[in-house]
């Protein structure tokens, strides 16, 4: 239980990482995104079941996603990186990033865009805040 928590906030720690780097700068350095999805793949692999079930749906919807170009790269990496470290968290965020987009959609129209990392660490502090009450 205190080792999963422990985890858990490391993953939320790099999250912030990232949506601070995502919202500073626009982009998040592969370096801090393509360790984690790698690590996610292997923890799906060695754990198999529900866990590799989630990892596959997410890599491959995500990505097609990214290649529609309804994604960017970083994103797709974080997203799928949480559904093999952390499922919850990764349901979480897709909930917040459409909820922001919906609000952000009535705001300014069709064709208003953001910076999504911000909402994935939202849905994860969510997700943690959630389990801790």
């Amino acid at each position: 239980m205190v080792q999963d928590t422990i985890f858990k906030i490391i993953l939320l720690i790099w999250l912030c990482g990232c949506a601070w780097q995502d919202w500073r700068v626009g982009e998040v350095s592969n370096w801090l995104t393509l360790p984690p999805m790698v690590a996610s793949g292997l923890t799906a692999l060695l754990a198999g079941g529900d866990k590799l079930v989630i990892f596959s749906v997410a890599l491959i919807s995500v990505f097609i996603l990214y290649y529609l170009g309804n994604f960017g790269g970083a994103d797709a990496k974080i997203l799928v990186g949480l559904a093999g470290l952390w499922p919850a968290a990764f349901l979480a965020a897709i909930l917040v990033q459409g909820g922001w987009g919906l609000v952000l959609m009535l705001r300014k129209g069709r064709s208003a865009g953001f910076r999504a990392v911000p909402t994935y660490a939202a849905g994860a502090l969510i997700c943690m805040f959630l389990r801790i009450i």
